[in-house]
């Protein structure tokens, strides 16, 4: 039975229109007021904010044909961004659009989202049609009326799947914007406003701190400190290389301007060059460098700190600057902050009367940085790097989300892969029937030697430690039920032997000699319930790499998703794991009422959690793509405990 039809985009919108420009251009731009959307402003899937501008209620009236409504699909349909489209976010009404800009509006027959994952897997449809005849890319108003849509009997169950996967990777936005938040502060409260702590604690120049006057940057800055010229701390200043393109997966990750916003290295708008034609390794990136638009309109002068790398060789094109702190003169991490603390000055390098786009080597090197003693760069870096921990995790995990999500797209439209019938859109939980694990990705079995099982899991529970020891929920339980659901979800086979215990899951004679063998090795120390980096922490990563490669991945999508949870979530989820997991062992029914029985009569201890906590749990491994699959030994009570 065919459960799908098409009619043309005209037939679903109550609207197809574009707006226009007020009198005056951009000079008539207001600082506050009623959104004009612009093309800059609708990225594919994703609105930016970055040149959002605003105009008066006069010039809105003017605009009313082309108000914007909530879920209206906006799609750029001129120039360079033509094809471009995004959903409207509720927080920028109300708005209007350019010229540049068109409203779609859905008229009830088929769902805003679904219109939306529809136009983008027809992208390369409307940059085909959009380039015939004329010199400027322009999507006319009847060509899109005429664009045949693919609707679906299951349209809203395959937008949800879509925008479920969308919504992780806002969420991980979210987080990552929070947590640059509160550096950004205490860096402005220690090195603009001067209170970094004094020797006793207290803000220096609100306890009264000497302030000397420096005619370089005019103005007061604290006894000691220098003001040195960005050139005289830098290792290497350079552009990048003129790429040899290649399609696939081969060659090297070559980042461009769009790679770099908002401060950060957006790597899924990268392409590959060919390093055997070209060798690039000159200007290959390196943690902590510091990368700088150098070249175009509007995007001169923006910043990104490179915080992790996707690939151990990855390069910058020649319209990108990359900037190498001297490590022998100032703390890597410092220079990389305080470097994107200077960003709308070089954007203002572009905004002069000559309204340049190069930006020249001369400019960057003379801008002055004001730097404090090493050893408060030092406080800086101790901290910052743990907010760098936390926000690569959930950036990498945007990237795995990303990719499952653009190989999800074309085979939801085309029907290759169907949602299942059993998918239930208010709990969210992705079933589609395609190749069997083919959505996510079969486990890749780890290659570990009998006689390395032991230490090998010694370096799981290291990495667990060194990702999670910053963590205020981190306790000893909230690492045994962590090294637990590490251990079960990879299918690590590491001579594991859990029972019964009353927080969840519990390896005694494991988790009673980690501790040991953490301070032998030179990890870590616990003290007061913390734990200590030891001098040979550094090599935890090394023989983690070694061993756990081929799980990276998933490991580090479950520690970034795990570090937000309670000690109580984690012995919740963990707890509703090892139940499930025992009853896919044995082979017996299960449901999520059985679950939850399962769960109750684990301990006394489970009595006190709802059955909306656990509901909560199962959820999370579900909506994660965390089942178990029935890995390992069945969890039995120990003989000593009823």
């Amino acid at each position: 039975m065919n459960n799908h039809f098409y009619k043309p985009l005209k037939k679903l919108t109550s609207k197809i229109g574009s707006g226009s420009t007020p009198r005056g251009g951009q000079s008539s731009y207001k600082q506050s007021g009623i959104s004009l959307i612009r093309s800059q402003n609708v990225l594919d899937m994703t609105f930016s904010k970055d040149g959002l501008a605003y105009i008066d209620e006069d010039q809105a009236r003017k605009l009313n044909n082309v108000e914007v409504f909530k879920n209206d699909i906006l799609l750029n349909i001129t120039g360079d961004s033509i094809a471009r489209v995004c959903k409207v976010p509720e927080d920028v009404l109300p708005a209007r659009v350019n010229q540049h800009v068109s409203i779609l509006r859905t008229n009830g027959e088929v769902d805003p989202d679904f219109l939306l994952y529809y136009l983008i897997y027809r992208k390369n449809y409307l940059l085909t049609i959009g380039r015939v005849g004329g010199t400027r890319n322009a999507l006319t108003k009847e060509a899109i009326e005429k664009l045949e849509i693919r609707i679906d009997s299951k349209q809203q169950k395959i937008a949800s799947v879509l925008s479920s996967l969308d919504k992780k990777i806002e969420l991980n936005n979210k987080i990552n914007d929070e947590l640059e938040q509160m550096s950004k502060t205490l860096y402005d409260y220690w090195f603009v406003q001067f209170d970094f702590p004094n020797e006793e604690g207290k803000p220096y120049k609100s306890s009264g701190g000497k302030m000397v006057y420096n005619e370089v940057v005019k103005r007061e800055i604290p006894e000691g400190w220098e003001v040195n010229k960005l050139n005289t701390l830098t290792s290497f200043l350079s552009r990048g290389i003129s790429p040899k393109y290649i399609e696939g997966e081969s060659g090297i990750p070559v980042l461009n301007q769009k790679c770099i916003r908002e401060h950060r290295v957006l790597f899924e708008f990268e392409r590959r060059h060919d390093n055997e034609v070209k060798n690039a390794s000159s200007r290959f990136i390196k943690k902590y460098d510091v990368l700088v638009n150098s070249t175009g309109v509007g995007t001169l002068g923006r910043v990104a700190l490179v915080r992790w790398l996707n690939e151990e060789e990855v390069t910058v094109d020649s319209h990108v600057t990359i900037v190498r702190a001297l490590t022998e003169k100032i703390n890597t991490v410092f220079f990389g902050y305080s470097l994107l603390s200077k960003q709308a000055e070089i954007e203002s390098f572009a905004n002069g009367s000559t309204g340049q786009v190069e930006l020249n080597r001369n400019q960057l090197s003379d801008i002055n940085l004001v730097v404090p003693p090493r050893s408060l760069q030092d406080r800086f870096s101790e901290y910052y790097q743990s907010i760098i921990e936390k926000t690569s995790i959930n950036e990498r995990l945007n990237c795995e989300l990303v990719q499952l999500r653009d190989w999800l797209l074309p085979m939801l439209m085309n029907g290759q892969v169907k949602v299942s019938d059993n998918y239930n859109i208010d709990n969210s939980n992705i079933l589609i029937a395609a190749e069997p694990d083919a959505c996510y990705g079969r486990i890749e079995p780890l290659d570990i030697p009998s006689s390395r099982k032991g230490f090998a899991r010694q370096v799981l529970a290291g990495k667990v430690v060194s990702v999670f020891k910053d963590d205020p929920n981190f306790s000893n339980i909230k690492f045994q039920k962590v090294q637990f659901l590490a251990e079960h979800i990879i299918e690590a086979d590491l001579n594991q032997n859990y029972y019964y215990q009353a927080a969840g899951p519990y390896d005694n004679s494991f988790m009673k000699s980690i501790y040991g063998h953490f301070k032998s090795q030179k990890w870590f120390e616990s003290q007061n319930q913390r734990f200590v980096p030891l001098t040979k922490e550094e090599k935890i990563e090394g023989y983690y790499q070694g061993y756990f490669a081929p799980a990276q991945d998933r490991l580090d999508k479950l520690f970034g998703l795990l570090y937000q949870t309670t000690e109580a979530e984690a012995e919740i989820i963990a707890t509703i794991y090892a139940v499930w997991n025992n009853r896919i062992i044995e082979n017996t029914s299960i449901s999520d009422s059985d679950l939850i029985e399962d769960f109750y009569m684990w301990s006394d201890r489970k009595q006190q959690y709802t059955n909306e906590q656990i509901m909560v749990g199962l959820k999370w491994l579900r909506d994660n793509n965390f089942e178990p699959k029935g890995f390992g030994k069945l969890i039995k009570k120990a003989k000593s405990k009823k």
